[in-house]
């Protein structure tokens, strides 16, 4: 029954031209009259650089034409007898943007007139609260990459892995580029990377952003929080465009920390005091380029063809750089050699135009980012691998540490049909790719541009035969092995230690790959001498393949139409089906016979820890997903009033069975116990009212009804469990979507041709938030994903906006006051939460209490002062500031919530009661574009070289941002330097054996590999033992390298240099 439903519902779609992607067309309305007011009929108006244009038919003059794509644009007026106009205009997507012109006569007026038009700063007919960067905005301020600039809006907040916006959890927002989902639906968010290193298109490629932060219309789906679309350049049909960008640190002018760290006592207490010189900061080794070109394809046939290509390659040597800090050893502990970076990105934009009306897109997008894992945790693991006898020259600490690939591309093909110059409809189909991988080195080759790291395979085939590895069996035509993966396989034999006076089961170097295996074990060697802290031998941890594959088929019909003489429509209707393929291979201790892992595809041998033929079969296969779109809306314009109804309706088919609630846990061999899950649908009623109260003011209204699909791995991951084991938190294929119900009520006024404010009230109410449930199975309870939580979220934004005129300032400020409140900040926050001792039930909260990203102030701005040619200041006949920018970027932010905790974390205090500091910060950015028709002539043409330098934290401020929980101190966690010396053995640690003292050769001088414990940088007299004492003061002095980096105080002032090359 299910199936039917779903293939009803896409049989019903595809016989109607439809839309569900977020737009990137803009729409041109206007009049064309003549001296006396009187319309033009039969003037022409025309989109330059484009196919789109239109003749004026109606007796007023009045025109619309849709289908052009976001961007800056020249609009020329022509009719015959009459001096042509040509207007500068700035579309952008989803707005319709008012230009309109008088032509005089000829004998009036002998030359075409050319005027640049004020960019619309109030949109009378925009749906919701919308933010747009565009042009200079995305490039001029110091924020680098697109993910930054969208940190500017109003009521956004970059957590790191995506974006809060309005207190949505960052896997409630969406990304898009062009209208394409780009986020990992997996996990929610922006994947490996983040936002910082996600590999994302070209900020230099990108016409504008729009940020969505509430209110947004019925083809919005699958958001509770807000949308990011990214508009990507086209190219366009009258020249050729293109830039190259080169970008780099400059850490020898970097700053210092405002004081260096010691440790004094203080009666028998160690306390943490600031004095003395800080430690520089050291820059991560960026080198970024970037590189675009775009323009008519010179094709024989399909003129008025367009293509743009843009790439974009980051390196960062020292990824996690920090301060100049060193080691007993004299490494620099704030450059670590294992923490390299590579971001690539590519992206293909081709319009074929077979006709002025039909056009053909081809486009391809390919993003890799790479990571070096590692951490100072392995940095002295420095053994190097044998194999055959013979070492390989590779150190254990880079053989072993972890490393990971973050894959995005997808390849689309769009039909573009004008019908009308007010109608057109779009048919899409794409291929889209998204995946994550962690795991080890399967050789030790960089990533090249095209490819990442090659990641070790996860592989069953051998079994341990006494001390050797042979092959396994072959049962149901597959090797069975033993469950642990065979490059991870320890053992041991019995062998004397190093010295060769103690007779032991000591580990046996693996031969598959020349290391010791197994779980990490951390030994004394280290420049410290220290026990428990560094790692020797063994791994960093487990592996995790999460592939996420999906073809998307997509349509759109766009109608600009009348009824009568006072109404006006824009009637938008589409649909969106979504076929997707989620493979996961997980392993936390692939090392164990007994492993934790999670399985659910047929890659890499299917289920390779599978004891029989039928759980094989029933894991070792994909989840495949569906999910469906359909929406329409008409924004009606009566008498300047602006009505628009929308309404949206989602399926979502899990394609899964799930578990039935029992009093035991139902494995998942079990051919019982289990039922198909259902079709989900959401119906969501959207609608916005806008009132323009003057020519320049608007007052706007909107409710909506926002649903969002769990993200899938709380759908899927652990559901395919066999045997429960202590830290499962299952998934649930069967649960219902998320919900969010939000009124917005905004009013915004233009001040002049150049200013504008505006004033956003909203409020929130979060229902199905996802969370845990308890379940009391027996004989092992566990947590089942569920959409449990609620929330609520509401706030005030006021927005002040200057564009640049002839005093040559642009400003933009924001002010946010908001209070967002919740049972849960993720989905697995109130994992094991404590009795309540008067019910003996579990203490879930029942009331809100604030999030962690519940910022009560925020304001955030930027000022740019533009001069451009001729310009700026007279020194001597010299214009230094012609052609330049300064631009100032500001923020600042009260403190987020916290609990107070004891200093074993647990907490003492209400939930989020505490609060951290606030702080403030301004960075700069300094351009100068120099046009290279000034020196080589006109030839040159608008060829220019950009030089630019961006200023973090120019006034060098270097105060407290975050205290620990358990002391309120930005220094001191109550816990490292609590340790007193009796935590330590007591065991005497010697440097030689003698037969003369046993005690010197017992089991408790070595490590399991045979090392021997001691280590001369712990014996502090140098007297050849290491005693109880000196274990104590070794660590300290680990300690008081660990907190030198005083990561609890802002970074000082770091300075970036670049320059670029347009034409």
């Amino acid at each position: 029954m299910n199936k039917k439903i779903l293939l009803l519902s896409v049989f019903v779609s595809l016989f109607f031209p439809l839309f569900s992607y977020a737009s990137i067309y803009g729409v041109l309305h206007g009049k064309v009259v003549d001296s006396e007011g009187k319309g033009v009929i039969g003037a022409t108006v025309l989109v330059r650089g484009t196919t789109r244009g239109v003749n004026v038919r109606d007796k007023n003059g009045e025109f619309t034409i849709t289908n052009i794509v976001a961007g800056e644009y020249e609009i020329e007026f022509r009719a015959v007898g009459k001096r042509s106009v040509i207007k500068k205009v700035r579309l952008s997507a989803d707005e319709t943007t008012d230009v309109s012109a008088v032509l005089e006569d000829e004998a009036v007026m002998k030359e075409t007139v050319v005027i640049t038009a004020e960019r619309q700063l109030v949109s009378k007919d925009a749906i919701g609260k919308q933010t747009t960067f565009v042009g200079d905005e995305i490039t001029s301020t110091s924020r680098e990459g697109i993910n930054s600039i969208v940190s500017l809006s109003a009521g956004v907040r970059d957590a790191g892995d995506g974006f809060n916006i309005r207190g949505a959890r960052t896997s409630e927002t969406q990304i898009r580029v062009d209208g394409m989902d780009i986020t990992n639906r997996f996990t929610g968010d922006m994947g490996l990377g983040g936002t910082r290193f996600y590999p994302m298109v070209s900020a230099y490629a990108v016409e504008e952003v729009q940020v969505l932060t509430g209110g947004f219309s019925a083809e919005y789906g699958e958001s509770q929080g807000g949308v990011v679309n990214n508009v990507l350049k086209t190219g366009r049909t009258d020249r050729y465009e293109g830039f190259f960008r080169y970008r780099t640190d400059v850490p020898g002018l970097w700053g210092r920390q405002a004081n260096g760290l010691n440790i004094i006592r203080q009666d028998t207490k160690l306390v943490p005091v600031l004095g003395g010189e800080g430690a520089k900061l050291q820059g991560p080794g960026l080198n970024s380029f970037d590189v675009g070109i775009g323009g008519p394809l010179p094709l024989p046939i399909f003129k008025n063809s367009t293509f743009y290509l843009s790439a974009k390659s980051e390196t960062d040597k020292y990824r996690n750089s920090g301060y100049e800090i060193y080691d007993p050893a004299g490494n620099n502990l704030g450059q670590l050699d294992n923490q390299r970076s590579w971001i690539k990105n590519i992206s293909l934009r081709l319009r074929f135009q077979a006709t002025n009306d039909i056009g053909l897109i081809l486009g391809t997008e390919y993003g890799i980012a790479s990571h070096e894992l590692g951490g100072w945790g392995w940095l002295y693991a420095d053994d190097q691998g044998i194999i055959d006898g013979k070492p390989n020259g590779v150190s254990e600490s880079f053989a072993k540490q972890y490393v990971g690939n973050q894959y995005n591309y997808k390849f689309l093909a769009r039909i573009n049909h004008t019908l009308t110059s007010s109608s057109f409809y779009d048919f899409t189909i794409s291929y889209n790719v998204n995946t994550d991988q962690i795991g080890r080195r399967n050789n030790f080759d960089d990533p090249s541009f095209f490819s990442g790291f090659d990641i070790m395979k996860p592989q069953d085939e051998y079994v341990l035969n006494g001390t050797t590895l042979v092959k396994g069996t072959m049962q149901d035509g597959r090797i069975v092995g033993d469950k642990i993966l065979d490059q991870f396989t320890s053992w041991t034999s019995l062998q004397y230690t190093k010295d060769g006076y103690l007779l032991g089961d000591i580990p046996v170097i693996n031969p598959l790959t020349g290391y010791f295996e197994g779980n990490a074990y951390t030994g004394t060697n280290n420049p410290y001498g220290v026990q428990g802290i560094f790692a020797s031998h063994g791994n960093q941890g487990g592996l995790q393949f999460r592939d996420q594959f999906y073809w998307q088929v997509d349509g759109n019909y766009t109608n600009s139409f009348k009824t009568g003489s006072e109404f006006s429509h824009l009637f938008k209707t589409g649909f969106q089906l979504q076929l997707f393929e989620l493979d996961r291979h997980y392993n936390l201790m692939p090392w164990d016979g007994n492993p934790f892992f999670d399985l659910f595809t047929d890659k890499y041998g299917g289920n390779i820890y599978a004891d029989n033929k039928d759980i094989y079969d029933k894991t070792s296969k994909p989840f495949k997903p569906t999910q469906f779109a359909f929406y329409a809306q008409d924004k009606i314009s009566y008498k300047g009033i602006i009505f628009t109804p929308g309404l949206r309706l989602d399926l979502f088919a899990p394609n899964s069975q799930y578990r039935l609630p029992s009093q035991t846990f139902t494995s998942i061999r079990s051919d019982t116990g289990f039922a198909d899950a259902s079709i989900k649908y959401q119906i969501s009623p959207r609608i916005n009212i806008a009132y323009p109260i003057t020519d320049k003011s608007v007052l706007s209204l909107s409710y909506g009804l926002y649903f969002k699909t769990p993200s899938y791995q709380y759908l899927y991951d652990n559901f395919a469990v066999d045997v429960l084991r202590g830290n499962n938190l299952i998934g649930n294929p069967n649960m219902e979507s998320q919900r969010t119900n939000e009124y917005q009520v905004s009013f915004n006024q233009q001040i002049g041709d150049n200013m504008s404010m505006g004033v956003t009230t909203y409020y929130k109410d979060m229902y199905n938030q996802l969370g845990l449930t308890y379940v009391p199975s027996i004989p092992t309870p566990y947590y089942q994903y569920s959409v449990a939580e609620f929330g609520n979220s509401r706030g005030v934004e006021v927005e002040f906006r200057k564009n640049p005129s002839n005093d040559h300032i642009a400003l933009v400020l924001n002010y946010t006051l908001s209070y967002v409140n919740g049972t849960a900040p993720d989905p697995s926050s109130n994992y094991m939460v404590s009795y309540d001792p008067y019910s003996d039930r579990l203490a879930f909260p029942l009331a809100p209490f604030p999030q962690p990203w519940d910022i009560r102030h925020y304001l955030k701005g930027y000022l740019t002062f533009v001069w451009g040619d001729n310009e700026g200041p007279s020194i001597f006949k010299i214009q230094p500031l012609e052609n330049a920018q300064i631009n100032f970027t500001g923020t600042y932010r009260s403190g987020y919530p916290y609990t107070k905790t004891d200093r074993n974390g647990t907490p003492i205090g209400e939930t989020n009661a505490e609060r951290q500091p606030s702080y403030w910060n301004i960075d700069s950015r300094i351009s100068k574009e120099l046009y290279l028709r000034d020196i080589f002539g006109k030839g040159a043409g608008n060829s220019s070289i950009e030089i630019f330098i961006d200023i973090y934290n120019i006034l060098n401020i270097r105060s407290v941002t975050r205290v620990f929980s358990a002391t309120g101190d930005p220094i001191d966690n109550g816990v490292t330097l609590e340790r007193q010396i009796g935590d330590f053995s007591g065991v005497t640690w010697y440097k030689d054996a003698s037969y003369g003292n046993t005690a010197t050769f017992k089991s408790d001088q070595y490590d399991i590999y045979g090392n021997r414990f001691y280590n001369a940088n712990a014996d502090i007299d140098q007297n050849g033992t290491v005693t109880q004492a000196e274990k104590y003061e070794a660590y300290m002095r680990y300690a008081k390298d660990a907190m030198s980096s005083l990561g609890n105080y802002k970074a000082p002032r770091t300075i970036y240099i670049g320059f670029m090359f347009k034409f």
